[in-house]
This record gives C-alpha cells, sequence and structure tokens, in this order.
C-alpha cells in the first residue's frame, strides 16, 4: 500500500518507507531500545530544563542554587548517557548484522 501526499502543484509524493516489521527477536529488541532511548532522552532534557528553571527562581537562596546546579549537572551527564548509549548499540548493530550479507564496519 503506498501513501501519497498530493502539494499544491498536483503533484505526488510517495511515502516509500514502509513501517518496520517485526520478524525477529532482534526487531522486537530494536524496536524496544528505540523507544527506551528517546523516552531517556526526553526525561534527561525535561531534567535539564526543571533544574533550569529552579535556578531561576531560586532568587539567591543558597541550598536552592545548589541543588538546581547539581540538577543540572546531572541533567547533563543523564544525556551524555544516553546519547553514547545510543552511539554504541548502533555501532554494534553495525558490527553483528542480522544477516551475514548486510553490514561490517561503519567506517
Amino acid at each position: 500500500m503506498k501513501i501519497a501526499q498530493v502539494l499544491p502543484d498536483l503533484q505526488k509524493i510517495y511515502d516509500a518507507k514502509p513501517a518496520k516489521d517485526i520478524n525477529s527477536l532482534g526487531d522486537l529488541i530494536s524496536v524496544f531500545l528505540n523507544i527506551v532511548f528517546y523516552a531517556a532522552g526526553f526525561l534527561a532534557f525535561y531534567y535539564l530544563v526543571w533544574g533550569a528553571l529552579s535556578y531561576i527562581m531560586a532568587q539567591g537562596n543558597k541550598e536552592s542554587l545548589a541543588k538546581a546546579r547539581a540538577r543540572i549537572t546531572w541533567a547533563i551527564i543523564g544525556l551524555m548517557v544516553v546519547f553514547l548509549a545510543f552511539f554504541i548499540a548502533r555501532f554494534a548493530g553495525e558490527i553483528f548484522p542480522p544477516s551475514p550479507d548486510r553490514g561490517g564496519l561503519p567506517f
């Protein structure tokens, strides 16, 4: 099934990328890991924004400033861990492909 979008000048753009089929346990894990990575990235970014707003609202209170600064620091560390884990998972997926005719080293 092809889905098309009609542009104002009446040209059609077809969606050539179908939804990913889940045929094996590896495909299921891949879909699950993508959801986990996006959720973790969103939560770390949310925590960063929360820390920034707490820092702004601290109004010079040293204890509140220290808590907000720690929250920002841990949010940045969390974002770095999520991105590093995402790229390591992608790298491992390229090194250990699901089929022998696909994959190899990514560089």
